[in-house]
């Protein structure tokens, strides 16, 4: 994330969107964490709880740090998990972060 000065001091720059992944399965998630932390083609990601945005799923997410959705794209279809990629938008609109699904034909990542 960029950096710049006001007033002298350092700011960060705020993304508007970031990429989630969410999952059925707690297993799929602690895997997916896994594949990101041994992943070597900078994939940059965080286990996190489930925004309250999802009504379902296991409870977990998996955050990405960055936001190359092309290097997003290929981490999932290359590993063993299943999960479904969320575009989360940081501002929040009556109340929630927008969400908008990413596709990839059915995002089936067990191809």
């Amino acid at each position: 994330m960029p950096n710049y000065r006001k007033n002298g001091a350092m700011m960060m720059t705020h993304k508007e969107f970031y990429y989630i992944l969410t999952f059925d399965t707690t297993t799929d998630a602690m895997c997916a964490d896994k594949c990101a932390k041994e992943n070597t083609n900078d994939i940059r990601a965080a286990l996190m709880p489930l925004p309250q945005e999802f009504k379902s799923g296991c409870g977990f997410a998996l955050r990405f740090l960055d936001d190359n959705l092309e290097a997003i794209l290929k981490f999932c279809k290359s590993s063993p998990f299943n999960g479904k990629l969320f575009k989360m938008h940081t501002k929040r609109i009556n109340g929630h972060h927008p969400i908008d699904p990413v596709s990839l034909t059915s995002l089936d990542f067990s191809e």
